[in-house]
């Protein structure tokens, strides 16, 4: 029996994106579904559940930050990949809501669309089948969380890009597409929306393979480790 496709929500209050991104993800064989703003976002959420969400954070009336959180009331709330332009201002502090898998800065390519898509899915249903609770997953201190991160050179500036795959406030999973050997420092540039502020951290690789990295924060402030720990606490 052919498995039916995956069904993927963009809620965005642009048109003009929200035709872009159906296009991208139908050249996928995904079924896109679109709303125009958060309100008619979550009435489509109510009344068939996606396998996924794409949300804008800025929109007018109710805001993806709002979308969010009312999601938490869903009895199954849909995995969210938030999508923020330049000059995002966050609202107030936001803690990583469980059902929320990660952020695509705009613009983005069809390549980081259809990668943090893929990735979000499939963190998703490795949840679903460890038979997890969200309660559960918050006493963990690491979370699959897929946000852009800039490798940066011995003068600060960025010199390569990446994606982090998963995050504590430890350390990090990333993907750079380069093997970095164990036991090198580098320095790392990551934001999460709503974390009040961009973090700089030194970073010690442990692991590599295929281009993926384990990496141990080293001389994180107490206040730089608080302010992750509080992002993912998920309360």
């Amino acid at each position: 029996m052919k498995p039916e496709p995956i069904r993927i929500l963009v809620i965005d209050d642009d048109e003009m994106l929200l035709d872009v991104v159906s296009d991208m993800l139908e050249m996928e064989d995904r079924v896109v579904e679109v709303a125009v703003g958060g309100s008619e976002g979550l009435a489509a959420i109510a009344a068939r559940r996606p396998d996924l969400v794409l949300l804008d954070l800025k929109m007018p009336g109710i805001t993806g930050w709002e979308v969010i959180e009312r999601l938490k009331d869903h009895p199954s709330p849909p995995p969210v990949i938030a999508m923020s332009g330049m000059g995002v201002e966050p609202v107030a502090f936001f803690g990583v809501r469980p059902y929320v898998y990660g952020y695509l800065p705009k613009p983005f390519t069809h390549e980081q669309l259809l990668k943090t898509c893929a990735r979000a899915l499939e963190a998703a249903q490795a949840t679903v089948g460890a038979s997890q609770t969200f309660t559960e997953r918050r006493a963990q201190p690491r979370r699959s969380l897929l946000v852009p991160a800039a490798l940066l050179s011995p003068d600060g500036m960025p010199a390569a890009q990446g994606q982090i795959l998963n995050l504590s406030p430890g350390g990090a999973q990333l993907d750079l597409g380069a093997s970095l050997n164990p036991g090198m420092e580098v320095a790392l540039a990551f934001e999460i929306p709503g974390g009040q502020g961009p973090f700089r951290v030194s970073a010690r690789v442990q692991w590599k393979k295929e281009g993926k990295l384990g990496l141990s924060f080293v001389g994180v402030s107490e206040e730089d480790r608080k302010r992750l720990a509080d992002l993912l606490a998920t309360s």
